[in-house]
């Protein structure tokens, strides 16, 4: 992991991305994912849907001079929290135009994704992008909610100890409680591999 937030895949693989994007009703990320990238999570061009940008974000952390923050007036921001997120806190993310959601969190202090998705699913959101960090994409994947996978791999090997996963999370202990991928699809983008598959249930 060198530190540096830079994109590692290629151009054609961020405007697959894009693409991906425009066809959400939302995309999710983690507060540390906020922090480190600084994202608009917008789709450029726009797509067909305006996506709603979600951070899950149990201390509040969001960057209020962030890009998010700054036009959560004029493309919607949610984040979720937890119960204990202080009043004063709260009310300088309202005062953005961001929405707040609160919700419980396990023993670990993460945010409980199964509470997430349930209250998405009663805003009609059916189609959601979740994008990161490693910690956010292990919670969901620990609590078996992914479907798809979509999987970029950039011909760079980054190597180091400290380098990131894509999941965190508390993992398998065994090969066969490991969610496997069926029907999937492979293509080159450029020097890049796409990678689409379904999670076998």
């Amino acid at each position: 992991h060198t530190g540096h937030s830079q994109w590692i895949s290629n151009a054609r693989s961020r405007a697959f991305v894009h693409e991906l994007r425009g066809r959400m009703d939302g995309i999710l990320v983690g507060s540390g994912t906020a922090l480190a990238d600084d994202p608009q999570l917008t789709p450029r061009p726009p797509g067909p849907r305006t996506p709603l940008r979600i951070v899950l974000d149990a201390r509040g952390r969001l960057p209020l001079s962030g890009q998010l923050a700054q036009t959560a007036r004029d493309i919607p921001v949610l984040l979720f929290t937890s119960p204990e997120l202080p009043v004063p806190r709260e009310q300088e993310f309202l005062d953005l135009g961001i929405q707040v959601q609160r919700v419980p969190v396990d023993d670990a202090g993460q945010l409980v994704v199964a509470n997430v998705l349930q209250h998405l699913g009663t805003r009609q959101l059916t189609h959601l992008l979740v994008e990161g960090g490693s910690h956010v994409l292990g919670s969901f994947r620990d609590a078996g909610l992914i479907d798809e996978v979509h999987l970029f791999v950039a011909p760079k090997l980054i190597g180091g100890r400290s380098a990131i996963s894509p999941f965190a999370g508390t993992g398998a202990e065994t090969v066969p409680e490991l969610p496997t991928l069926r029907t999937v699809e492979s293509r080159m983008l450029e020097n890049d591999v796409y990678i689409h598959g379904r999670v076998a249930r």
